[in-house]
């Protein structure tokens, strides 16, 4: 175990510097909203209850403090991994990627989950003959299910690019991570929900009864959708 020296900032959540300026730009910014909010996996499960917090990382491309603090936490995730390109999932990952790719000298590619009836019809923006065969690193801004990084990664691998690894600022914990994973792929994530909600009660963004029902509320979503 590493030990802190002494004076430095100790992290009770188990974020950096960096994962905690994050979050407290997000709810500063109003990407983090309470109240009762229906998801995209309520399309599916209708019945499942409503979740207490939503989380709209859209608004970063408005706040450029907030977006290029976004693009170091995206910075930290990557580091490690082995990979020849990036590649967002459209459209709200799409500028963050773009300024990390910049950071990176990295080049970006895009698959489109769209079908594009006109022009070249090219099932992925950017790609070329040269990169058949090489790695991306799938990022996204978060992930509740996993539906559309596996959409997205199939037409990436349809295309003869190879996909090992997914990356989001955020995990919601409701079941994306397992479904990744059944299908080979290792998903790296910045935050959870768990973790932010805990931190924002720590520094005084939300009190503990918001605290207590946020976390109540969501274990009671989460465990409706691993009975289902």
């Amino acid at each position: 175990m590493v030990e802190a020296k002494r004076g430095e900032p100790q992290h009770p959540e188990g974020l950096t510097e960096a994962q905690e300026r994050l979050s407290a730009q997000l709810f500063d910014i109003g990407a983090i909203k309470f109240g009762d909010f229906r998801l995209k996996l309520h399309d599916k499960s209708p019945e499942a209850p409503l979740s207490p917090v939503y989380i709209d990382l859209r608004i970063l491309r408005r706040f450029p403090e907030a977006k290029a603090t976004a693009v170091d936490v995206y910075q930290e995730l990557v580091h490690p991994l082995e990979f020849d390109l990036l590649a967002d999932i459209p459209t709200a990952a799409t500028p963050l990627v773009s300024s990390l790719s910049d950071r990176l000298g990295v080049g970006m590619i895009t698959p489109r989950t769209d079908n594009k009836a006109h022009g070249s019809g090219a099932k992925i923006d950017g790609l070329q003959d040269s990169d058949r065969g090489k790695v991306a690193v799938l990022i996204d801004d978060l992930v509740t299910r996993a539906d559309s990084k596996l959409e997205a990664a199939g037409i990436l691998t349809g295309q003869g690019v190879r996909v090992n690894d997914v990356v989001v600022l955020i995990d919601r914990e409701q079941g994306g991570q397992q479904q990744l994973a059944t299908k080979g792929f290792t998903l790296h994530s910045a935050l959870t929900m768990n973790r932010m909600l805990d931190f924002y009660a720590r520094v005084g963004k939300i009190d503990q009864n918001r605290h207590r029902d946020a976390m109540q509320r969501l274990e009671a979503l989460n465990e409706f959708l691993r009975m289902t």
